[in-house]
């Protein structure tokens, strides 16, 4: 009598881990070209639709604008973009400083701003000299960007020099009170900022050298243009957190006692994090005007300190692009609630409450965030295939041995003195 083979099961647990390997090693490559292509992919959904509504195909035609309500516009796209940058300019301080800004909205408005105001008040019949007014419009996207960076970072040497040398709670709330003054500021100034109202209808998002017009009429430009800044500034902050500066940023962060007795200045080291922080986090401010072509004063209220926050720990805060994840998860689920799942459901319309609530749930039973965890569990499943590559911590936790440690030592606790 033949035995009965065992029946066959197909690993999804070994599959998914699969993926994430997958994704873990080469993710970021993975989203650079489906970012690049992603335009075109939107524009094919829309012209399939138009399509299918010319050949009469009802069936079809409902069902692909059914979709499209759920695959994000490139607007909104857009909006991930800049917030993706931005969170993952702050994180150089949450992940790989452990400082809490609750303050950046300070850098984000004050990059907005530049933009905005050079673009509302550097023009003829304003009253600046003609050869200011000449010189900006040749050259007027290029000019305030620069200009943006520059100020972002005078405001976080000034905003630095007063709180980086603070700690925890104490940072956190200096940071949120100095961001408050400039929101007061911009609401008293209205005469130069627009007050609540903000500054609208600014003209000439264009790259003079290019001569190309950027700004909400050419959503596809503008994502490009966007995705390419927004990216060279990413490859900047990504070479900077490996070089020795940024290992000795995350020394500070894991024990600056010990850091500071291996002859560090930590305050100088926050100070500079700060700085570089604040720097970019403004550049995330001036993109968000280009596309609006307006400046509103949210974009420099504490609410807006609280949305990169949310962001940073949906994706997780000790992961590089963990941010571009929470962005993606922030503003599509607020897109999708606000848009689609109202039709179903009225109450989906309070979509801050379902957000919230899932922020909650995620900081509770996945602290590292979704990325984090990820990598956590791919970091798992590479432990589980090569299980000489790993030793024990003083936990008994299988730990994983970076490349460069001499085979010999493999499997035994590196740490000096053991």
């Amino acid at each position: 009598m033949v035995p009965d083979r065992p029946s066959y099961r197909f690993p999804v647990r070994e599959f998914r881990a699969w993926v994430f390997d997958v994704f873990d090693r080469y993710g970021i490559i993975i989203l650079a070209v489906f970012l690049a292509i992603y335009p075109a992919l939107f524009g094919g959904l829309n012209r399939s639709i138009r399509l299918a509504e010319d050949a009469d195909m009802e069936t079809l035609a409902e069902a692909l604008h059914t979709l499209r309500g759920f695959v994000p516009s490139t607007p909104l796209m857009i909006q991930i973009l800049i917030y993706a940058y931005f969170g993952i300019a702050f994180n150089i301080l949450l992940g790989n400083a452990g400082m809490i800004s609750l303050g950046h909205s300070a850098f984000f408005g004050v990059g907005g701003y530049t933009v905005g105001l050079m673009h509302y008040w550097l023009k003829p019949g304003t009253g600046v000299p003609t050869w200011i007014t000449d010189t900006f419009v040749r050259l007027p996207l290029e000019i305030s960007i620069v200009s943006a960076l520059v100020v972002s970072a005078l405001v976080a040497v000034a905003l630095g020099k007063l709180a980086s040398a603070k700690r925890g709670v104490y940072f956190a709330m200096l940071t949120l009170a100095l961001s408050q003054v400039f929101y007061y500021a911009a609401q008293t100034f209205d005469t130069i900022t627009g007050g609540t109202d903000g500054r609208g209808g600014l003209a000439n998002m264009r790259l003079g050298s290019l001569d190309l017009r950027v700004g909400i009429m050419d959503a596809t430009v503008t994502y490009y243009f966007i995705l390419i800044v927004a990216g060279v500034a990413t490859a900047l902050i990504w070479q900077i957190l490996r070089s020795p500066f940024g290992q000795v940023l995350r020394a500070v962060r894991e024990n600056e006692t010990r850091a500071r007795n291996c002859g560090y200045d930590t305050n100088r080291v926050r100070l500079c994090a700060f700085i570089l922080s604040g720097t970019f986090a403004g550049l995330a401010g001036a993109l968000a005007i280009i596309y609006g072509e307006s400046v509103p004063i949210e974009n420099i209220h504490f609410v807006t300190s609280g949305q990169v926050v949310i962001i940073t720990l949906f994706g997780g805060a000790g992961t590089f692009l963990g941010p571009a994840v929470g962005s993606f998860i922030y503003w599509y689920l607020r897109q999708l609630m606000s848009t689609e799942f109202v039709k179903y459901l009225a109450i989906f319309q309070y979509w801050e409450m379902w957000v919230g609530g899932i922020f909650i749930l995620i900081v509770l039973f996945v602290p590292a965030g979704i990325l984090g965890a990820i990598h956590n569990w791919t970091l798992e499943y590479r432990l589980r295939r090569s299980p000489e590559l790993s030793r024990r911590d003083d936990a008994g936790r299988a730990v994983a041995v970076p490349h460069d440690v001499p085979a010999a030592t493999r499997g035994q606790d590196t740490d000096a003195g053991s």
